[in-house]
């Protein structure tokens, strides 16, 4: 009896260490999840003004540009999938990679993908897709210059006509209880898309005539060429943040699901224990009282 009592008493000790580290994973999560938060907050600035000339220029001047029109093949597109690099978040990577599934199932084309996080990457191989890059060195430490190079290569394959159109799977980020994974198109730009994704709760700001008394230099069409790409990139960092909160939410359920759990485990351990521990009391006041009678 003394040897169960032990045993109960190390699975007690493995278990409040457990608790312990998720309550500080959980922590984590929060102060993460806050941080991506902030930061797509503080480049809302940047999102409205550039929108609103993209509004201005493609909208009001009716001036087009490659990256706006559609391209003639019609027989592939890329997907660039965005998840995690680790795991310990609940469903987040699995809600990826079904919608991955689903889309690839729905798609009349042929689907290829690039891949951001090792399990965009594993997910890409498990629905049997063509990966044309991978990239797992991003974090909440990137910044927007760090999508430069995935923003290259896009462009560059859109414009050589190697896809019909460039899509962004990611989660978005609604709030800290609520996120789903969403496609959005990417290329060929779409302003209403883009305002939807960069300011999907804002009223009109000023009205789309604001920029019409304004000279723009060289011309519309090199500024609208300039402001493209640079919506690109904004609208790639601005996804990997939404799915980076996202994650770190969903991190912060999970450890407090698992620290909830540790805590019932806990209760019925040191119930069984005390049990334990009266068994081996209740037989040893036998034993005594057994011993007494006999020599009695």
């Amino acid at each position: 009896m003394a040897v169960q009592t032990k045993v109960i008493k190390q699975k007690i000790a493995s278990v409040k260490n457990i608790k312990k580290i998720t309550k500080t994973m959980e922590m984590v999560s929060v102060s993460k999840m806050k941080k991506a938060t902030g930061i797509v907050t503080g480049g809302k600035a940047y999102s409205t003004f550039a929108v609103e000339l993209l509004s201005n220029i493609a909208g009001e001047r009716h001036i087009s540009h490659p990256l706006m029109e559609e391209n003639t093949n019609k027989e592939k597109e890329l997907v660039i999938v965005i998840s995690s690099n680790k795991g310990l978040c609940g469903s987040y990577n699995v809600n990826i990679s079904k919608a991955l599934s689903k889309y690839k199932e729905a798609s009349d084309m042929e689907v290829e993908c690039l891949t951001i996080g090792k399990q965009s990457e594993k997910s890409a191989k498990r629905n049997k897709l063509p990966i044309i890059a991978s990239f797992i060195n991003l974090n909440e430490q990137s910044r927007v210059a760090d999508f430069l190079s995935i923003r290259d290569i896009v462009v560059e394959k859109f414009r050589n006509n190697e896809y019909a159109k460039i899509s962004v799977l990611y989660t978005e980020f609604i709030n800290s209880a609520s996120f789903k994974p969403n496609i959005l198109k990417l290329i060929p730009v779409q302003e209403d898309i883009y305002k939807n994704v960069l300011l999907p709760q804002e009223d009109e700001r000023r009205k789309s005539d604001s920029l019409a008394m304004y000279v723009l230099e060289p011309s519309a069409g090199e500024v609208l060429g300039t402001v493209l790409p640079g919506l690109i990139a904004h609208i790639l960092y601005h996804t990997f943040l939404e799915s980076a909160a996202s994650e770190h939410s969903a991190r912060m359920f999970a450890m407090k699901n698992a620290g909830d759990n540790a805590s019932g485990l806990l209760d019925d351990l040191i119930l069984y224990f005390n049990q334990a521990r009266q068994a081996a009391i209740t037989q040893e006041i036998s034993e005594i009282v057994g011993g007494v009678e006999a020599m009695n």
